[in-house]
């Protein structure tokens, strides 16, 4: 008889530490994102479009997200600035008009503009991923097949 009370009393002691044990995600809030957006210099490890992979246009370039929200593009023959804005997801379709899963996903939105590769840049992204050496965006139209990954 004390077998039949012993395996649902471990049963729910085991499933109570399991989740007492969850952590929150470290970067889950924004404010935390945030600061590890501005934390450094950035160079795209890569970028696709349309399914392309365009990453050797970013070569030699240098991005930085400074925390008064200006952004800027370095390489050795010119200096491009511009603003960026990190906002959290919602739970309303996104203004691609696909209302999918990713809707919730935050936002990273670059506005850049004054060559090509400037304007490829600017664009409102969902974030996929930020760690303190990785950032993974992506367009919010999956047809685009559009990504860029920045790292350090």
């Amino acid at each position: 008889m004390k077998k039949i009370f012993l395996f649902p009393l471990l049963a729910i002691l085991f499933a109570s530490c399991s989740n007492s044990e969850k952590t929150s995600d470290p970067i889950a809030d924004l404010s935390t994102k945030t600061n590890m957006v501005i934390q450094s210099d950035w160079k795209v490890t890569q970028y696709i479009d349309s399914g392309q992979d365009e990453t050797s246009d970013f070569a030699g370039y240098s991005f930085t997200f400074n925390t008064d929200g200006s952004f800027v593009a370095v390489s050795a023959a010119a200096t491009f600035a511009g603003s960026w804005a990190l906002a959290t997801g919602s739970n309303s379709p996104d203004d691609s008009g696909n209302s999918g899963s990713d809707d919730n996903l935050d936002k990273l939105t670059i506005t850049i503009s004054g060559n090509k590769r400037m304007d490829d840049l600017s664009h409102k992204w969902l974030v996929e991923k930020i760690t303190a050496t990785e950032i993974w965006l992506r367009d919010d139209n999956v047809a685009s097949n559009e990504l860029i990954r920045f790292g350090k």
